[in-house]
């Protein structure tokens, strides 16, 4: 073998190795003992399929784009606020009990927050201001509620779960 073929092999072994380092410690660390996973797999279940239920109701609705005005879009944003608001208020009633229901409230706490932010933006339509949609920050973790939703949402893998994005 030349040394440029062993320099070669070398390399590839090299970039192989440190490949497989990086999947296993994502797997090892992101694995099933994130501290915002849910033990309870059969709620998790529930929760999507009800999220996925208010997702289908939502698409239903008049879109955004097909408002002729800002009321018009205002109207818009409290009915589907209103659909969610019914998912949180279902989600709550049937949370799971210990450290999942602890976990599953501090991320209704998130819907709550993100539900106020949705009702202000109609609010500010309705009175004239044409704005882009701004979330609530957590100030904790400097991420805006609708990230925070996403990743209760992604981790537990209820992709339904989180933010609709149905705004803009």
């Amino acid at each position: 073998m030349t040394g440029r073929r062993l320099g070669l092999a070398i390399g590839i072994a090299v970039l192989v190795l440190f490949a497989v380092f990086w999947i296993g410690a994502t797997i090892w660390f992101f694995g099933d003992e994130n501290p915002d996973r849910l033990e309870d797999r059969e709620w998790v279940a529930s929760a999507e399929a009800r999220c996925a239920e208010a997702k289908d109701e939502m698409d239903r609705l008049p879109q955004a784009r097909d408002a002729v005005d800002m009321a018009d879009r205002a109207g818009q944003i409290e009915t589907s606020t209103a659909v969610l608001a019914t998912m949180a208020a279902d989600l709550a009633a049937s949370s799971p009990e210990g450290d999942d229901g602890e976990l599953v409230a501090l991320w209704l706490e998130s819907w709550e927050v993100y539900l106020g932010d949705r009702l202000a933006h109609a609010d500010a339509l309705r009175a004239g201001e044409d704005r882009q949609f701004r979330v609530t920050v957590d100030p904790e973790r400097g991420d805006g509620v609708d990230a925070l939703l996403d990743a209760f949402a992604g981790r537990n893998r209820m992709p339904s779960c989180g933010d609709p994005l149905d705004i803009g």
